[in-house]
């Protein structure tokens, strides 16, 4: 004897929980989040979408059970005309947080009658509606504005107080889970725009954190570990950190806050020039030990690039009157010899060998210099 079919399970609010946090720093998850939820409050359409004009991708940010035709008729045309947006404008409930059903804001006769519902919503099939303004566009650190939205045929029941207690018993978890994946989403994006600037630089840029892991590497860091006379004299790098020699040691030094660099290659030749700082100071960890993440510039001395330089310039935010002594420092001028050199007061130089002390924690000239080690010239700035 065969057994009847068994219907699906109706999602229960745990199920829900996990899909929406498991949707974090996922786009493509959040169709399949919406179709839970619809599921769960007994809908046929989910949608989530950016008010305002636009195409598909800027219009709806995901969707269930909406077809393509559908969207790009609602963003080229019907969100003009959605009555029930209107409806919600007008009386100021486009705040973040307001979970709205259709038929409080307009009588079902008046929806029935408007062009939106008789060219638009009945040939979805959709006239039942409830849902909620997740961003109102009032914070820039959030999302824009945005409207979860769920729809229910014309021959279904419309939606009940019971679905709107659940409605607002789940949307803290549902804002909470989409205000966190809105913002990895966005760092992503920060973080891809940086990694490409980083790659224009003609020297190498790795990035270890504190636990001493690779994070990132440029495009040059790849090169340089690409050509065997290079890849010899980096210990493994950009692919892991080395344990051992001159190049670890720097390393070691840095995480502890003392920045450095030092000259790598056979018998002192100025194969490749690597310096390191600390990117913060020195924080404690689990085991006891101080450390801080660390960028890493592999610098070829053969190309000589000036962008180094001023990298370590914006590094230790020295201002141009600071940037101009370091080409002259690096030449052992005297503060005498520098004042005229530059035709300024020695107590101006002074001042601005302090205030270069004090930026990259050394005490004297000598010390600077071994912090910063066999760099090429910084480019002179011009007042």
């Amino acid at each position: 004897m065969q057994s009847a079919a068994l219907a699906p399970r109706r999602p229960d609010q745990g199920d829900v929980l996990h899909r929406l946090y498991g949707a974090v720093g996922l786009d493509e998850a959040w169709s399949d989040t919406l179709h839970i939820l619809a599921d769960y409050f007994e809908a046929s359409i989910g949608l989530l979408v950016v008010a305002g004009e636009g195409q598909r991708d800027q219009s709806f940010y995901a969707a269930w059970n909406h077809t393509e035709e559908a969207a790009r008729a609602y963003s080229s045309h019907w969100w003009q005309h959605d009555v029930m947006l209107q409806a919600a404008l007008k009386r100021n409930l486009f705040v973040r947080g307001m979970i709205l059903r259709g038929s409080d804001l307009l009588p079902p006769d008046e929806l029935r009658r408007s062009d939106y519902y008789q060219h638009y919503l009945s040939a979805l099939p959709a006239e039942h509606f409830m849902g909620c303004v997740m961003s109102d566009g009032r914070d820039e650190a959030l999302a824009p504005p945005m409207h979860l939205s769920f729809f229910r045929p014309p021959d279904a029941p419309d939606f009940s107080d019971e679905n709107l207690a659940q409605f607002a018993t789940l949307y803290p978890h549902i804002h909470r889970a989409f205000d966190l994946h809105w913002q990895m989403r966005s760092t992503r994006e920060q973080l891809g725009l940086f990694h490409q600037g980083l790659d224009g630089f003609d020297f190498g840029v790795v990035f270890i954190d504190s636990a001493n892991r690779v994070r990132h590497s440029n495009a040059a860091a790849l090169q340089l570990a690409s050509e065997p006379a290079s890849a010899a004299l980096l210990g493994g790098l950009p692919r892991v950190v080395p344990g051992t020699g001159a190049l670890a040691q720097l390393l070691k030094s840095c995480a502890v806050g003392q920045g450095g660099a030092i000259t790598l290659g056979p018998d002192g030749s100025n194969q490749l020039l690597a310096l390191a700082l600390p990117l913060a100071a020195p924080t404690a960890t689990a085991a006891g030990r101080a450390s801080a993440s660390v960028v890493l510039m592999l610098i070829d001395p053969r190309k000589r690039p000036d962008a180094a330089l001023e990298y370590v310039v914006r590094a230790f935010k020295l201002s141009k009157a600071e940037a101009r002594l370091l080409p002259l420092l690096f030449e052992n001028r005297t503060p005498a010899e520098i004042a005229r050199l530059l035709d300024v007061k020695i107590t101006t130089v002074r001042t601005q060998l302090s205030a270069i002390f004090a930026k990259t924690g050394t005490t004297r000239q000598q010390e600077l210099m071994r912090l910063l080690g066999s760099v090429p010239p910084v480019q002179r700035f011009r007042g």
